[in-house]
């Protein structure tokens, strides 16, 4: 029951949850949250043919300033002006942190990558424009999702595929 209150455990559980949602609209599939663990995150099983995919989840944030500030943990966000280029340079660096921690997993099923992109500037009409500068490693993850806030249904259901 400790987990309900860790605020990590939360937020990957949303993501999470956000992921299993569009997943299952997208493929017709029935995805559930099999197992909310550590190395990778969350487990997601098939409920059709009981295959389950690991999903290590993470966030990109523009810099500490604007992550302290979107979890409420500052309530000022003076900031100097930010610039796509620098934000796609931060997810290359999540990219490549996040393929090589992946290599010391042990795990029994496929592996994917969710990153939350969680700027209020910049979106996925963004990314798509920049997608010649974002650079995939190699990596264990057999897939990597980016995940974007719809402002216009005001909720996570946006998902790009970058592998």
């Amino acid at each position: 029951m400790a987990e309900l209150f860790d605020e990590k455990w939360l937020i990957e559980e949303s993501a999470a949850l956000a992921l299993v949602e569009i997943l299952n609209l997208q493929t017709g599939v029935k995805y559930q949250i099999f197992k909310h663990a550590d190395r990778p995150d969350i487990v997601i099983e098939n409920k059709f043919d009981g295959t389950r995919l690991g999903v290590e989840v993470t966030h990109l944030f523009y810099d500490a300033d604007e992550a302290r500030f979107i979890l409420g943990r500052s309530q000022e966000y003076v900031h100097p002006p930010e610039y796509i280029e620098e934000y796609i340079q931060r997810l290359n660096a999540l990219l490549q942190q996040k393929s090589e921690k992946a290599k010391g997993y042990d795990h029994e099923y496929p592996l994917a990558l969710l990153i939350r992109v969680v700027s209020p500037l910049f979106h996925m009409l963004n990314f798509d424009e920049y997608k010649s500068r974002i650079i995939v490693p190699t990596s264990d993850f057999k897939v990597i999702w980016l995940l974007f806030y719809d402002f216009l249904e005001r909720r996570w259901t946006l998902l790009k595929r970058l592998s």
